[in-house]
């Protein structure tokens, strides 16, 4: 058997992840039986650990998280142990095989983005809601098959509530239904996923023996647009930088100062408005340097994903792209600079005729293969040099202000994560990738995705071989209000992982 499997993996390489022909294993089939009897149980559960408040910068509603998930990991025959850092504590589990052909290490998180309640136009972020179109919808009241179409709206179901009791339902199911389990489990939840990871990677490495497997699994990030099964094989790397611009020491009079004094606000939308070229490309100079070129495999693997970018201009109502010529997929493997937000002077109703005397703005940039956040750092600021201005570390005193005309403050970003790339041409990937595409023939495959998490961590810091899982619906609303999850996705992340923990090794 181990034979066929070899070159099954073989002949997938050679044709760039290609299966002609695969089918659910009896296992996967029989969990997929047991979650159709267990689906209210299975929701009861989600929406038990997404009415836990869980925005990463409250440490006390992280723990009471923390102490939920040991519980229902411990439930399933989990060893939890608890890595404390200076910041949220990592969780660990470990559950070892009998004769185990080797160890599987999944990834995910269990903290949330801020949001703020009154925002909300369906429920609440940690008062769940099930919603089936425009109308609420009680599970508990109908044995009835649940539609696939029903959604869950909460904080976190998505990312990475949603994805985490998924996994524990394979669990259920496999035991249930007396399914042989041959890899020993590393689970890994991260408390600061969405802080940026700032302790996770030295958490990590000073635990490595604990966490380091055959192959590590991130599970996190929404589905292709396509809605078909998702893997991918890296992650962008984010930094982001604060810049203000200064004019006078305080606010003053637009009509007695304007055209007088300089006014920041438009010297900062100048200022940014320098940074890319009409067509969309960053004209920093040497901001593409060093970008390392896709591989013919991760070119065929693009090339074989449904193209959707209409269906993305249409769903934002957009008539185009930033760059028409090139489709979402290949510009996730370019380096970006995006505006996060801009601050200066008032709006709305109680604006006031002022020309106010700083103006700031967030820009961030998403790095790919070959770049790093202090270098594509340096080049925003020697950008900013080359327009003439003076930079500053902080206010500036009254001496500067006198002889310098154009002067900026700028900050980088805390937190943030490297870009990580993997190998899709690894045994070890291509293995998972074969077990996910055994269940429906189809499987989206991105060498990049436009995001950024601790894909690094596992791939490069501990050396191992990792693969991305993207499980929940790309509409899903992550980060911001209405986050909600596709029952049928939930169930379809299920059968995937069951693929996963009872996949045979090559």
């Amino acid at each position: 058997m181990n034979r066929v499997i070899r070159a099954l993996v073989a002949a997938t390489v050679a044709l760039g992840g290609v299966v002609l022909s695969a089918a659910p294993s009896p296992a996967v089939i029989k969990v997929r039986e047991w979650r159709a009897a267990h689906e209210r149980q299975i929701l009861a559960e989600l929406i038990q650990l997404v009415s836990l408040p869980n925005i990463a910068s409250n440490q006390a509603d992280i723990l009471k998280n923390a102490d939920l998930l040991t519980a229902m990991f411990e439930k399933r025959g989990f060893i939890v142990s608890r890595i404390a850092t200076p910041g949220s504590p990592v969780l660990v589990g470990r559950r070892d095989a009998s004769n185990a052909v080797g160890t599987l290490t999944f990834y995910m998180h269990y903290d949330g983005q801020p949001t703020e309640a009154r925002d909300w136009t369906i429920g609440q972020p940690f008062v769940p809601v099930a919603m089936l179109g425009q109308a609420r919808f009680d599970f508990t009241t109908t044995s009835a098959a649940l539609n696939p179409d029903l959604r869950i709206y909460g904080r976190a179901v998505a990312d990475d509530k949603g994805p985490i009791v998924a996994f524990l339902a394979a669990m259920d199911g496999l035991a249930e239904t007396r399914a042989t389990v041959p890899w020993s489990l590393r689970i890994v939840l991260d408390g600061e996923e969405e802080a940026g990871s700032p302790n996770f990677t030295a958490a990590m490495t000073a635990n490595a023996a604990a966490v380091r497997s055959d192959l590590a699994v991130v599970v996190d990030s929404p589905r292709h647009p396509s809605g078909l099964p998702t893997v991918f094989y890296g992650s962008r790397g984010v930094t982001g930088a604060e810049i203000t611009i200064y004019g006078a020491i305080g606010d003053l009079h637009s009509g007695n100062y304007g055209n007088f004094v300089t006014d920041p606000a438009m010297a900062l939308t100048k200022l940014i408005a320098s940074m890319k070229d009409e067509a969309g490309n960053v004209v920093i100079k040497g901001f593409y340097d060093g970008v390392v070129p896709l591989t013919a495999s991760e070119r065929r693997a693009i090339d074989e994903i449904p193209n959707v970018d209409q269906k993305l201009l249409e769903q934002f109502g957009l008539a185009r792209s930033e760059h028409p010529d090139s489709r979402i997929e290949l510009q996730h493997n370019r380096p970006t600079l995006t505006v996060a937000g801009l601050q200066s002077g008032t709006v709305g109703p109680n604006s006031r005729n002022a020309v106010a005397a700083t103006a700031t703005g967030r820009v961030e940039m998403r790095l790919v293969n070959g770049l790093n956040e202090k270098t594509q750092y340096e080049r925003l600021v020697a950008h900013v040099r080359d327009q003439g201005y003076i930079i500053v570390t902080g206010p500036p005193d009254a001496a500067t202000r006198r002889i310098q005309p154009k002067i900026a403050r700028i900050t980088q970003g805390g937190g943030g994560f490297p870009i990580g790339k993997g190998n899709m041409d690894d045994p070890a990937t291509v293995m998972a990738a074969n077990a996910i595409r055994a269940l429906d023939q189809r499987l989206v495959q991105m060498p990049t995705i436009g995001g950024s998490l601790p894909f690094s961590t596992f791939n490069d810091s501990l050396a191992m071989p990792t693969i991305g899982l993207a499980v929940v619906n790309f509409d899903n609303n992550q980060h911001a209000v209405n986050e909600n999850l596709r029952v049928g996705h939930l169930w379809e992340a299920i059968d995937i992982f069951a693929a996963l923990i009872t996949m045979s090794r090559p």
